[in-house]
């Protein structure tokens, strides 16, 4: 079985946040997250999705069916810059909290990579046919079928491991 995109995105941000001293982990820098924080982000971005995808399907019935195949990663990709140069923010569900940050580096680093390993695991046991049948919102996309929401999950990775690796050098 072939790793997903994302899941080898969420190894090397977390290779990157294991490597870098405390002080840097924790920093916030120009009014951004620090790394703990856009860990933290990630995990709360991926987590519903997992959450979702783990439990029973009917729950997709709330949504419509997709009526179209599913777009492309770049098509995926240039929605969301375009949603980024809109000024589209995080909401605050998927913002970190004080309250989140005050465990260790183990702990943050952790919580994100189990739930981006969880969540590749879980999307492994989907059959082909249904990651392009079944849709769900996304607060800056709109409805988006589930391929395209795993492939937003790498997309948004990269977007945070570019800013991070930018940040910290």
């Amino acid at each position: 079985m072939e790793i997903p995109a994302f899941v080898r995105s969420g190894r090397r941000l977390a290779r990157l946040a294991n490597a870098m001293p405390d002080t840097v982990f924790n920093r916030q820098l120009g009014g951004k997250w620090s790394v703990a924080g856009t860990l933290q982000h990630l995990y709360l971005s991926a987590r519903p999705v997992l959450r979702l995808m783990d439990g029973p399907r009917d729950v997709f019935q709330q949504w419509p069916i997709a009526s179209s195949t599913s777009r492309s990663y770049e098509e995926i990709a240039a929605s969301y810059r375009q949603a980024l140069a809109r000024g589209v923010k995080a909401p605050e569900a998927m913002s970190p909290r004080a309250a989140d940050m005050v465990v260790d580096r183990a702990t943050v680093i952790g919580r994100f990579i189990d739930v981006y390993e969880s969540l590749g695991a879980t999307a492994a046991t989907w059959p082909e046919a249904d990651l392009d049948h079944y849709q769900l919102p996304h607060p800056a996309l709109g409805l988006v079928t589930l391929r395209e929401m795993l492939d937003f999950v790498d997309i948004h990775t990269q977007h945070h491991l570019a800013g991070l690796t930018e940040q910290v050098s």
